[in-house]
């Protein structure tokens, strides 16, 4: 692995073609986005390049991928991951391409190193950030539909700006993205501001039970029979683990939210006062400062203890 900067991944992407974009599995905003943007880009360079089958989390970002997946049959010439921290987080039936990813665009401090080359900034606010600034470098002209798949990005992962992760370029990215004309207005509502009555439901569950084990710590657990009283789906899922650190106090949230497999997904955050990415490592998971995820097995119970064990462990950042 070598880690290379901005105009270096310009110039891999530009030497390359019949190119296979990889988003991390299960993909969210970012990881969407991302994908969409860089082989959008690369095809108005009139560069062959698709997104490998990975069917997003939520059906809402299923228009910036589905379009775009490799046909059967196409054999890449250069790989670039995106949002991909480390093998564990390629898709079902992908995990072969980890070891022969050319180029990993990320953001994650936890980013294993996998990729032959990295470009890599984890004071990013977003994978969607870096890739604006790639496209920018390779000179494409970021269209409406470019803009709008990096604006899902950057609004995602910061929930809307308002995660400490965002910088002043994060905002300037932004604005810069708003002035291509897509309905950034719209988006955000039907991002941020639009909850379906399942959603309601799930929302009123996990607030009624709610768990406070120590001052400023806040433990949320969503069974599947409370998914299905519900009625919810996983589009009703996004950013639940943003409620976990609603309560007045608190200074880090946990979501034990159990997948349909019978596993658990693991979402933490925190206030930055402790790092979440590496809080979750201990359970085979990873991310940001204020935000980290993982998928393990056992019972909640035993999960929670393991995260609150390596919570004692990490000192402030």
């Amino acid at each position: 692995m070598q880690h290379i900067d901005l105009p270096q991944a310009a110039t891999l992407l530009s030497a390359a073609d019949n190119i296979l974009v990889v988003p991390h599995i299960r993909p969210d905003g970012d990881a969407a986005g991302s994908a969409c943007a860089l082989c959008l880009g690369l095809r108005a360079l009139g560069k062959r390049a698709y997104i490998a089958p990975d069917p997003p989390s939520m059906k809402r970002y299923e228009k910036y991928m589905t379009p775009w997946f490799a046909p059967a049959g196409f054999v890449p010439g250069f790989i670039a991951a995106v949002d991909t921290p480390g093998p564990g987080q390629f898709p079902p039936g992908l995990e072969a391409l980890a070891a022969q990813t050319d180029l990993a665009v990320d953001h994650h401090g936890t980013n294993s190193g996998y990729a032959r080359y990295t470009y890599l900034e984890p004071d990013s606010a977003a994978t969607g950030e870096l890739v604006y600034l790639l496209l920018c470098e390779l000179g494409v002209t970021i269209s409406p539909a470019i803009a709008e798949a990096l604006y899902v990005a950057l609004a995602t992962d910061t929930n809307c700006f308002r995660t400490p992760g965002t910088t002043a370029r994060t905002l300037t990215v932004a604005g810069a993205l708003r002035q291509t004309g897509f309905d950034a207005a719209g988006l955000t509502r039907a991002l941020f501001e639009t909850r379906s009555p399942a959603r309601l439901r799930l929302e009123s569950t996990l607030y009624g039970g709610m768990r406070f084990p120590r001052p400023g710590l806040c433990v949320m657990t969503l069974p599947l029979d409370a998914v299905a009283a519900c009625g919810a789906t996983e589009d009703d899922m996004d950013k639940l683990s943003l409620l976990t650190v609603v309560p007045e106090g608190t200074r880090t949230g946990l979501l034990l939210r159990q997948l349909p497999d019978g596993t658990w997904k693991v979402s933490l955050r925190t206030d930055g006062s402790v790092h979440a990415g590496h809080i979750l490592q201990a359970i085979g998971g990873g991310g940001h400062l204020d935000a980290a995820g993982a998928v393990t097995n056992g019972p909640p119970e035993a999960i929670q203890a393991a995260v609150l064990s390596a919570l004692d462990g990490e000192t402030a950042p």
